[in-house]
């Protein structure tokens, strides 16, 4: 039997009419000590150059530069071979903190593969993600920025048909994006935000032309689907979690950061404009627009990738309904959410997953869980500020200052207030949803 029905059947039990405000971003003004996601930055390769001490390095970039001096004068200054030798001269560079001429080096390197090998060989792949990494490091965010641009074009630019490599570059520029709008390097974010959800839905689109799960993703095999222009890979349902995810994110992103103008507009070609046209953008009129149907289009999301996930493949189901009760209640249904929550424990302690449920449930847990709105910021926070918390079986929060570092004394207000706006998971013991009281936890405060 599938579980889907009864499961969706708890979205619409004890619905309270009205419009339910979005919950407080959590992560953008304090955040659990310790707490890390997949969210924050893309993990350091294993090959990442190690600090070379001072003597072995000179001696080492000398000599990459005097063998780069020769193979010009043999081969010419395009020579292919030149490319191999400039990425061993940045890794060096890099190694002896010397990250301006590394970046130097490779850009070299880059444009002797694009000229020998063609714009979109895949012989620039390592070059390039050694430059992200480094201008990561030396926080040159807006060179960083392009980097990614070029990154997504030598992928695919989020086109199929797809392999593990296109379809992990085009996630990792996903995320790149909403750490660009977090890092606020645009002037005007509003243009980026837009762009963000229509590369996320149209992925979601190729998915959802599928003729079925079991045929194809996007159509069925054959001389049809190769006419249409589709992708006929098989389907992956864990690909459209991916993405399922990566949009959510996006949606908890525009509920934060798209705030109506309070400006008077009328009605002209079928679009709002105030009476003074500097106040006209059309990324914030078509984002204020899809803001008023987000909570159900997250809701949407989830129900859609539910329905293609395999019965019988629990976790993934069990991953999704979490994410569905969890926008829920941050949306502020807590019956709904309540209702949802029990629901999906029983389940994972039917089908041998109570450890799964201890780990989700055991304790309140603050939302999103997914660090969507975290700052990444700890060497400019205060803390760790360690407080007694106390949850409602709503989910609302309260919490007293602990002992204190008196360094934190004047802080300490702040954080309390933060963590009352804040909406958590509750918790439940033996299927049902119980208040959490004096529940010790440490915050960095920014």
């Amino acid at each position: 039997m599938n579980p889907l029905p009864s499961f969706l059947a708890a979205l619409f039990f004890l619905v309270a009419p009205g419009v339910f405000a979005a919950g407080a971003a959590y992560g953008k003004y304090f955040v659990e000590a310790g707490a890390r996601w997949p969210e924050e930055a893309p993990p350091v390769p294993a090959t990442s150059p190690r600090v070379l001490p001072t003597a072995e390095a000179s001696e080492l970039i000398q000599a990459l530069s005097k063998q780069l001096s020769e193979q010009e004068y043999e081969e010419g200054p395009y020579a292919m071979s030149l490319a191999e030798t400039l990425d061993d001269l940045g890794r060096a560079q890099e190694a002896a903190g010397n990250l301006a001429l590394a970046q130097q080096s490779r850009a070299r390197a880059l444009h002797l593969i694009r000229v020998n090998d063609g714009l979109y060989s895949e012989a620039q792949r390592p070059v390039l993600q050694a430059m992200l990494q480094s201008l990561r490091k030396v926080g040159d965010f807006e060179g960083l920025d392009q980097r990614y641009d070029y990154f997504f074009r030598l992928y695919g630019s989020g086109q199929p048909p797809w392999d593990a490599l296109r379809w992990d570059a085009t996630l990792e520029y996903l995320r790149w994006q909403r750490e660009a709008l977090r890092r606020g390097l645009d002037r005007d974010p509003m243009d980026r935000l837009l762009n963000l959800h229509r590369m996320h839905e149209e992925i979601l689109e190729q998915f959802s032309t599928r003729d079925d799960p079991a045929e194809g993703a996007m159509g069925s095999e054959g001389e049809e689907g190769a006419a249409s222009g589709k992708n006929n890979a098989p389907f992956d349902y864990r690909r459209l979690a991916d993405v399922t995810y990566s949009q959510l994110k996006t949606l908890y992103l525009i509920e934060d950061r798209v705030q109506p103008q309070p400006v008077f507009r009328e009605r002209v070609n079928g679009f709002s404009r105030s009476d003074d046209p500097r106040d006209f953008n059309l990324q914030q009129e078509r984002l204020e627009n899809l803001q008023r149907t987000l909570r159900g289009a997250g809701r949407r999301l989830l129900e859609n990738l539910l329905a293609a996930i395999p019965p019988d493949d629990h976790r993934a189901r069990a991953e999704a309904k979490l994410a569905l009760a969890d926008w829920t209640q941050w949306h502020g249904s807590y019956r709904e959410a309540a209702a949802l929550y029990e629901s999906l424990w029983r389940e994972l302690t039917d089908q041998g997953l109570g450890s799964l449920a201890a780990q989700w449930f055991s304790e309140p847990v603050p939302l999103p869980d997914s660090g969507v709105f975290w700052e990444f910021a700890e060497e400019d926070a205060e803390g760790p500020i360690t407080v007694r918390l106390s949850v409602s079986e709503s989910g609302r929060a309260t919490a007293d200052a602990a002992t204190v570092d008196p360094r934190w004394q004047r802080s300490v207000g702040r954080l309390l207030r933060q963590i009352a706006a804040t909406r958590y998971r509750p918790a439940i013991a033996g299927g049902q949803i119980v208040p959490a009281e004096g529940v010790s936890a440490s915050y960095w405060l920014y």
